[in-house]
């Protein structure tokens, strides 16, 4: 089976790489996962009869022909994984893995944090500039952005493993990271609606004081107020946002 560049697809190559990342996961057999873009079932081959549970969701034909034909019982969700309902499959906690395909993965990353109620732990791939922006902290101004300031709220991401181009056929022009997370629990102080829509404002304009990339949201009269009115996102901890969204909460009216 050939790749298809439209569906972002790169087959991982390396059966001792694949079982790596499937460890990521801990101790599979207490859990329910569900692979992302299995492909050719390189992954799979390490869950299916391990898992307490296994599904795949493959939006690509000829991978899943290829799959139910070298997998027996396998089961599959045969649609995109963006627009599937995870609560049309699962009421109990779950456990997301997968080769990601690159050109989707931040909205992979949004929609895991949209079901983190549901989703306790996941192991992605990721095109290495993206897997860096889960960890960034502060000090990685380039690569730190609103994923990096959202994610420590709900998971707690670690790296796994680095990979090159050629551990991949076709091999992509990027270097390759995996990385593993476990939901936090947090005990919120604003709303979380407000947070991710001040990240995403102060990031959109991330060049500007956040007196001025925050005008839509709250009076520069009034931020200019706050000690870190100043600033540029990029000099906020996830911690510090949240205080920033209190301050807003406590005087701007809805």
């Amino acid at each position: 089976m050939k790749a298809k560049k439209h569906f972002g697809q790169h087959f991982l190559t390396s059966n001792d790489t694949a079982k790596t990342i499937v460890d990521g996961l801990g101790d599979i057999s207490t859990q329910d996962i569900l692979e992302i873009g299995p492909g050719m079932g390189i992954i799979t081959q390490f869950m299916l009869n391990a898992a307490r549970r296994f599904r795949a969701v493959e939006i690509d034909p000829e991978a899943a022909t290829y799959l139910e034909k070298n997998f027996e019982n396998i089961t599959l969700i045969k649609a995109d994984f963006l627009k599937v309902r995870l609560r049309d499959y699962y009421t109990d906690q779950i456990s997301l893995i997968g080769n990601f395909p690159y050109n989707i993965s931040s909205q992979i990353v949004f929609k895991i944090i949209e079901n983190h109620d549901l989703i306790e732990r996941w192991v992605g791939m990721f095109q290495l500039e993206m897997g860096i922006r889960l960890v960034s902290l502060p000090k990685d101004k380039k690569e730190y952005g609103i994923l990096s300031v959202l994610m420590p709220f709900y998971y707690k991401v670690e790296t796994v493993m680095k990979l090159p181009p050629e551990a991949f056929e076709p091999a992509p022009r990027v270097n390759s990271i995996v990385v593993k997370a476990i939901r936090v629990e947090h005990a919120w102080k604003c709303d979380p609606k407000l947070l991710k829509r001040v990240v995403k404002a102060s990031f959109g304009m991330r060049r500007k004081t956040l007196s001025n990339g925050l005008a839509s949201i709250i009076p520069k009269e009034i931020i200019n107020t706050h000690p870190f009115s100043t600033l540029r996102p990029e000099n906020l901890t996830h911690l510090q946002f949240e205080e920033l969204c209190v301050f807003i909460e406590a005087n701007v009216s809805n």
